[in-house]
């Protein structure tokens, strides 16, 4: 049964607490989702997207060149979602990331957020205001999303085997780096430790 949210606070409500996105591998697709996501926090709402339809920075764009990589995109997003206040009122806006785990991108996905809180730390230790809403936290990326990679069950099954995992490019399939699954995980684990993310979907 849905769960009705700001109904009988509001005139006109946005009845749902998160909406799922999704996003194009296109420049339109990928700035029309920081503009889906900035309206749903401004309204109340809480989003979740998936970003591996991006191309990794490890690919090609169609008019040559290198691509950016979703967790470039990422900062715009982030930025955008620091600065919106959910409701226009005092709350955070809420957000969730998703890469999977056969993204080119894995890695820099993973260690993202720990790099950022490091940063962090270094401007506590120089003195800065080390409160959640202080210039050191505010100063620094990826503070406004909850990540999580999306692993799946052959993924985990090559965790436990102790076996390879093969990053795949998002515009053709092609095999792009070869990890051990193990190491993979263990990335997870010790970001997590750090800095609670990413989570595992």
């Amino acid at each position: 049964s849905p769960v009705w949210f700001n109904v009988g606070v509001e005139e006109h409500p946005q009845c749902s607490a998160c909406f799922i996105n999704s996003v194009d591998d296109t420049m339109e697709g990928i700035l029309g989702l920081a503009k889906t996501e900035g309206m749903l926090f401004k309204w109340g709402s809480g989003t979740g997207t998936n970003l591996s339809p991006i191309r990794s920075s490890k690919e090609l764009l169609s008019g040559g060149g290198e691509a950016s990589g979703p967790v470039s995109f990422m900062k715009g997003y982030d930025a955008f979602a620091g600065v919106i206040k959910s409701g226009g009122k005092t709350r955070r806006a809420a957000k969730m990331v998703i890469l999977n785990v056969s993204h080119p991108d894995v890695i820099e996905f993973i260690k993202c957020k720990e790099e950022e809180e490091k940063k962090a730390w270094a401007l506590i230790e120089a003195g800065y205001d080390p409160s959640f809403n202080g210039p050191a936290y505010s100063s620094v990326f990826f503070q406004n999303s909850n990540n999580s990679v999306r692993v799946t069950d052959e993924f985990m099954q090559a965790v436990i085997d102790d076996k390879d995992w093969t990053t795949r490019a998002v515009t053709t399939g092609e095999a792009i780096d070869t990890y051990r699954a193990r190491d993979l995980l263990q990335m997870m684990a010790e970001s997590a430790h750090v800095c609670g993310d990413p989570g595992i979907q």
